[in-house]
């Protein structure tokens, strides 16, 4: 199961929508706690089709590390089921992992009060 988790969170692409300039250090160890949290989570769908890509979830934080509202999907999933199961799988292991505590030590809460993940395809 660990290796399972570490090859999630290489296929997770967490990225702080900074609205402060913290140090790329900074926001590098927040990107990777951000993954290696979210990987733990993240149920992918069996049997994914091959144009079943990525999806990028949104989501804000408190200043404790717990969910501001819901997460949401940006950019269209359109009538695809197989992509819209592949969201709602990203967004459900957003739900499950939070709160994400520990973040301030890591970075500014600026840094991280809003969240876009890229949940990318894994290779079966």
């Amino acid at each position: 199961m660990r290796a399972r988790a570490f090859a999630l969170a290489a296929l997770l692409a967490a990225s702080a929508v900074p609205a402060a300039a913290d140090d790329a250090a900074s926001q590098q160890a927040l990107a990777t706690a951000l993954h290696m949290k979210i990987a733990q989570c993240w149920m992918v769908p069996a049997d994914l089709p091959d144009h079943v890509q990525s999806v990028r979830v949104k989501f804000s934080l408190t200043d404790t590390g717990a969910l501001d509202g819901s997460p949401s999907v940006e950019g269209a999933v359109a009538g695809d089921p197989a992509t819209k199961a592949f969201a709602a799988s990203a967004v459900r292991a957003v739900v499950r992992c939070a709160p994400f505590s520990g973040l301030a030590q890591l970075a500014s809460y600026d840094t991280w009060k809003t969240v876009v993940v890229t949940f990318r395809r894994p290779d079966f």
